[in-house]
């Protein structure tokens, strides 16, 4: 039988509590996978919301009509915490809300009609371009 001084036993107490913590600040330091939040109460908004689905097969065929054309449709924040969708043309966009209503256009003839919306973010969501 081994004798373990009062040194080495400490050493081996102090050593065994380090892991211990260690494996405790690990454990309890690992992040829960985040929820994707709802767009508009859907999942993917390019899929889940008809109407922009339906605007989508539109602009392909607008593409195919005319191919120089770069168009985008962007996911946006405004008024606070509303969510609404950006379709940009380049020279004309469209601004709408979850529910496909048109809330106002920018460019084109309309000239800047959306500045009262107070647009704070955008994410580009879709894209067509050649």
């Amino acid at each position: 039988m081994k004798i373990v001084s009062k040194k080495q036993f400490r050493f081996t107490i102090t050593i065994f509590c380090l892991i211990v913590f260690n494996l405790f600040v690990t454990i309890g330091c690992t992040k829960p996978p985040e929820k994707q939040h709802k767009v508009c109460n859907v999942d993917n908004p390019l899929t889940d919301l008809s109407w922009l689905k339906e605007k989508i097969d539109e602009l392909h065929l607008l593409f195919q009509e005319n191919p120089n054309l770069s168009i985008a449709i962007y996911q946006c924040k405004f008024g606070g915490e509303k969510t609404g969708f950006l379709e940009d043309r380049g020279n004309v966009g469209f601004f709408y809300t979850c529910e496909g209503e048109t809330l106002c256009i920018m460019g084109g003839n309309a000239g800047e009609t959306c500045s009262e919306l107070n647009i704070v973010s955008k994410e580009l969501i879709w894209k067509i371009n050649n």
